[in-house]
């Protein structure tokens, strides 16, 4: 949920980080795990009720895996996300398409300082309170953020050890 500042027409949310959520999702040859990180701020820019701006700061220690908690560390570790040397990532929003209803969001995604453009649909409802906006199944490569580890696009001899280059958000 997002709260406003109206300013005429065009309107500035600021993201409820209490009621937001991230969760992920990554899959191995062999399972998978899911878990959530937190919004740390944000804010979305409407003009007549169509994004046109916005942003994220993604809290990277507070990930969590849910499904096996135990691998929460690891993957704050340097294989993986770096968090000690990298503890936030980002969101900006570069491009809005409103032309075909539902928006397809484009933006540039910071994970470890490394920028990659990603672009993906949403769904956004005004309501009385505010607007509430949702993306799910964004498709993020890990292999563009330098994330190589069990990549079997790097490592030919995982077997069944090899993890998804893909991960996806459900925003």
């Amino acid at each position: 949920c997002l709260t406003s500042m109206v300013f005429a027409q065009k309107v500035n949310y600021k993201v409820n980080t209490q009621t937001s959520t991230i969760k992920w999702n990554a899959k191995k040859v062999v399972g998978g795990h899911e878990g959530t990180i937190n919004l740390q701020d944000g804010t979305i820019q409407t003009d007549k009720g169509k994004i046109t701006a916005g942003g994220f700061t993604i809290d990277m220690n507070s990930m969590a895996c849910t499904d096996a908690p135990k691998l929460t560390g690891h993957l704050k570790n340097e294989d993986f996300f770096n968090v000690p040397s990298y503890p936030i990532a980002k969101f900006v929003i570069s491009k809005v398409d409103n032309s075909k209803g539902n928006p397809i969001i484009t933006g540039n995604l910071t994970i470890k300082n490394k920028t990659k453009s990603i672009s993906f649909p949403a769904k956004v409802t005004t309501t009385s309170d505010g607007l509430s906006a949702e993306a799910l199944g964004v498709k993020v490569n890990r292999l563009d953020f330098d994330i190589q580890y069990r990549s079997a696009s790097f490592f030919s001899d995982l077997g069944n050890r090899a993890i998804d280059d893909v991960f996806t958000l459900d925003i």
